[in-house]
């Protein structure tokens, strides 16, 4: 009898979790909310690189049952036979990894990436103590402190790295059936992420924060057909933030089909706000997803697309910043936040 795929997770097995409980300890499996072990261990130099770069490093984790449901044969499982690969970008504490190593053993090789050092510290932290927990299963090998760790045993290998995964991660996926991909990146990253896309493996399978309709913004064809079992919206998958489900997309590379998705370089809806009501003020704010920052101004960029006035025609317009065209009618992605009545109102008109 098939196993019911309803709801935002899936039992996890009893011994994956107690293993997991051995490598990060009780109270780091599992957590919910947004006041999580890999959130506390940011230092000060990590917040003000953030900064500076304009990103966020809000956090947040897959709960064990929603990886579990990820794992479901109709979603990533079909990939995962004997010899398999898994790649996860943006590992964090290396939770998700180490799960997927320890609950599928027909897996020989998991790979995850994390940027944040002290992210990854935990992740290799982890891992020394589930080699020293169960010694006469695994070793620990290939140990550069800060920047690799390998937890090897049977044949099999997990490995951590701290690196970026443009420049370590993503030059894997020819060789991967398995791609994980939870995390949420700037939209600036959206035509190379694409691009390295175009080169995985047929038959892989990749789970991701993103619609990929939304962020492939290149003109090489999409490989990816949505997984029949993710297409309704009601495919959600447990989290730290949303124990009751949060919408992930799993998608399967099959090149012998027509492309379903959308090749659109100069994409119009994707957008970093998000508008919200302030109940004390009676008004609507603007909220950035990418910064975490807040706004009452109407914004004047979404994604690459850029608000300008002409004063030759004495009117708002649009520009695409990253191919150069431009259209007097308001993109989707600024339309929605209002600028819809943008032609033919004067430039010192206030918007709020």
């Amino acid at each position: 009898m098939a196993v019911p795929v309803a709801g935002p997770g899936l039992p996890t097995p009893k011994e994956v979790l107690q293993r997991l409980v051995k490598a990060f300890g009780e109270t780091k499996v599992g957590e919910t909310g947004y006041n999580l072990a890999a959130t506390r261990c940011l230092s000060e130099a990590e917040k003000a690189e953030a900064r500076r770069q304009g990103s966020s490093l809000l956090y947040g984790e897959m709960l064990p049952d929603g990886v579990s449901k990820a794992l479901d044969l109709k979603r990533l499982g079909q990939a995962l036979g004997e010899n398999s690969t898994i790649l996860e970008l943006g590992m964090g504490s290396g939770t998700v990894a180490m799960q997927m190593f320890l609950q599928c053993p027909s897996v020989r090789k998991v790979v995850g990436v994390e940027v944040v050092r002290s992210r990854y510290s935990i992740a290799e932290a982890a891992l020394q103590r589930l080699a020293q927990e169960e010694p006469e299963q695994w070793r620990i090998t290939d140990h550069v402190a800060g920047e690799k760790i390998s937890l090897e045993g049977g044949g099999r290998v997990l490995q951590c790295h701290c690196a970026d995964f443009f420049s370590l991660g993503l030059d894997l996926v020819r060789q991967c059936n398995v791609i994980f991909f939870a995390v949420n990146i700037p939209w600036k990253l959206f035509p190379k992420l694409s691009q390295r896309f175009t080169e995985v493996k047929e038959g892989c399978r990749l789970f991701t924060y993103h619609r990929l309709d939304t962020v492939w913004w290149t003109e090489e064809p999409c490989p990816f057909h949505q997984v029949e079992v993710n297409v309704p919206e009601s495919d959600t998958f447990s989290t730290s933030w949303s124990p009751q489900g949060f919408r992930f997309y799993v998608y399967v590379c099959d090149r012998s089909r027509d492309a379903s998705i959308k090749v659109d370089p100069r994409n119009e809806t994707f957008s970093e706000w998000q508008v919200m009501w302030d109940e004390p003020s009676k008004c609507y704010f603007f909220h950035n997803q990418e910064t975490e920052s807040s706004q009452w101004e109407m914004p004047r960029t979404a994604g690459a697309w850029q608000v300008h006035w002409s004063e030759e025609y004495d009117a708002w317009f649009f520009v695409h910043g990253i191919s150069g065209h431009s259209q007097w009618e308001a993109p989707k992605c600024l339309a929605d936040l209002g600028w819809s009545w943008a032609y033919g109102t004067s430039a010192e008109t206030q918007v709020f």
